[in-house]
C-alpha cells in the first residue's frame, strides 16, 4: 500500500469515528427530560430526574469531545502521510 493509499484508508477512518451517536443520543435525552417536566411539572421528582439527566449529558458531551478528538488524530496522522 502506497503512503498515498495509506492517507486515503485513514480519512475513511476517521469518517467512521461515531460522533453522531453521542449527539443524537444527547439529544434524545434532552426531549425526555422536557417530556418529564411535561408530565410532572415542577416537581421534586422531576428536578432529581432533571440532574440526573444533565449528569448524563455531561457525560456524554465528554465522550463527543472524546471522539473528536479521535477523529482529529486521525486525520492528522493522514495529513503527516500526505506531507511525507
Amino acid at each position: 500500500m502506497t503512503i498515498q493509499e495509506q492517507a486515503q484508508q485513514l480519512e475513511l477512518l476517521a469518517d467512521q469515528v461515531p460522533t453522531g451517536i453521542a449527539l443524537a443520543t444527547k439529544g434524545e435525552l434532552e426531549d425526555l427530560q422536557a417530556q418529564v417536566v411535561g408530565l410532572l411539572g415542577e416537581t421534586g421528582s422531576a428536578t432529581a430526574i432533571q440532574g440526573s439527566v444533565q449528569i448524563a449529558i455531561r457525560q456524554i458531551d465528554e465522550v463527543a469531545a472524546s471522539l473528536e478528538n479521535v477523529r482529529i488524530q486521525i486525520r492528522e496522522a493522514a495529513q503527516h502521510h500526505l506531507r511525507g
